[in-house]
């Protein structure tokens, strides 16, 4: 899905077109890849910034303030070897595409590309990729810590941690740090 925006910061004479693009999917993706879209035939950009989020070997909980909740019976880091990742179809494309909407508003970009990933993934595996292209490279650094924090909070996603075979997993609750990020934009 590709969008063209005006860029909100320059006067309506000077309309420049944002490329928004996102994808919903189960397959994996190659940022490699993903970077070579946002730069192909792209000469007017001169910043390109990415992130691109991987699956843990353990839940982060512990780290979070809540010791308890991830160690596992001996008292050891509780293991993650599949994160499941459910998402509501047509309304998640429609939230990631309104953030980068969100984004483009706020900062001059050339280009935005949201991939984000469902299903089952293994600990590893890429889960999403976020990019903007800019003139400027605080431009296209904060528009990705943008659409990030709101992504988090904000996309409808849910994400189950599961340990060894046969455990049913844990759903991931909703982080009060993840909704703190959103106070600095």
């Amino acid at each position: 899905m590709a969008t063209r925006l005006p860029s909100s910061r320059l006067s309506p004479e000077a309309e420049v077109a944002v490329d928004i693009s996102v994808s919903v999917q189960a397959e994996g993706f190659d940022p490699g890849v993903e970077y070579s879209r946002l730069r192909n035939e792209n000469y007017s950009d001169g910043a390109t910034s990415m992130f691109v989020g991987n699956v843990r070997d353990f839940s982060p909980t512990a780290l979070l303030g809540f010791p308890e909740a991830s160690l596992d019976e001996t008292g050891g880091r509780q293991s993650v070897t599949v994160l499941e990742l459910e998402h509501y179809p047509g309304m998640a494309e429609s939230a990631l595409t309104d953030i980068a909407r969100q984004a483009a508003a706020r900062w001059p970009l050339g280009r935005v590309r949201i991939v984000h990933r469902y299903g089952p993934l293994n600990a590893g595996e890429e889960i999403v990729f976020v990019g903007a292209t800019s003139t400027h490279r605080q431009d296209s650094l904060d528009a990705c810590a943008f659409i990030m924090d709101f992504l988090k909070s904000r996309a409808p996603f849910w994400k189950k941690e599961v340990g060894e075979p046969g455990d049913l997993g844990t759903w991931v609750e909703a982080r009060s740090s993840d909704e703190k990020a959103l106070k600095k934009w």
